[in-house]
């Protein structure tokens, strides 16, 4: 998401699209649009969130259903804004599911139609969705920061590879794993190298406490600028190695 700057005269008239793009089976809508941490905390702090303490539904936890990233990544491409969370519940189900008949959800998995009860469903999509919201805004940190030559943010390094930003610094290209600082995050990404093989090139894990240095607005806890010198220091100490 990484955005270059054009004069006026070079964006199309709904003041956002730069190109559309066709070749060979690629389609590109390339936008632009400049992100602020203020409009973002500003949006974060008017969030409803509801997904504390909801039961876990284990079939649905281990279920290897579409990502919920995809929506939240797509809804704010083309809204330009967060998503609230009935927003993205509502357009998880229009992209994925027929509509949802009672209370259940059908989908495909590896060839097989699974059922899953929606609020279960629902349920993961909420728990996953403070950590959405808190990964964006830290990618804004990042870029707005000034402090790095290079941002970028990749859905599908993230999904596939478990790269949740890379960044240059220094001339060098570092691939970002941002967990929180806990042993089920851990457990996570261990979980994710054991499917994926060899780790990335450069790669940095930063393990950050929420419960120091947060920057709180509404009900979900952001990282704060102290992170983002945090990943400085570590970037620092692997240029002077």
């Amino acid at each position: 998401m990484a955005y270059k700057k054009y004069e006026n005269s070079e964006i199309f008239d709904d003041k956002s699209t730069i190109d559309v793009i066709f070749e060979g089976e690629e389609v590109l809508l390339i936008k632009q649009k400049k992100w602020t941490t203020k409009e973002l905390e500003d949006q974060v702090a008017n969030l409803h969130y509801s997904g504390e303490n909801l039961p876990k539904d284990p079939a649905v936890e281990k279920a290897r259903l579409p990502p919920f990233a995809l929506s939240f990544y797509k809804f704010v491409f083309f809204k330009s804004r967060l998503p609230d969370e009935t927003e993205l519940w509502n357009y998880y189900l229009k992209q994925h599911f027929p509509p949802v008949d009672g209370n259940c959800i059908q989908v495909y998995i590896r060839g097989v139609e699974k059922t899953f009860a929606a609020d279960s469903v629902k349920a993961r999509m909420l728990r996953s969705y403070p950590s959405l919201v808190r990964d964006f805004h830290f990618y804004v940190l990042c870029l707005t920061s000034d402090r790095f030559e290079h941002v970028r943010y990749s859905l599908h390094k993230d999904y596939f590879d478990g790269i949740d930003l890379c960044v240059v610094y220094a001339g060098v290209e570092f691939q970002v794993s941002i967990l929180l600082n806990s042993p089920r995050a851990q457990m996570y990404k261990t979980q994710k190298y054991k499917r994926h093989g060899e780790r990335p090139q450069n790669e940095v894990i930063m393990l950050f406490d929420l419960t120091r240095y947060s920057h709180e607005k509404g009900k979900i806890k952001l990282f704060s600028e102290k992170h983002v010198q945090e990943l400085l220091e570590e970037l620092k100490l692997r240029i002077a190695t």
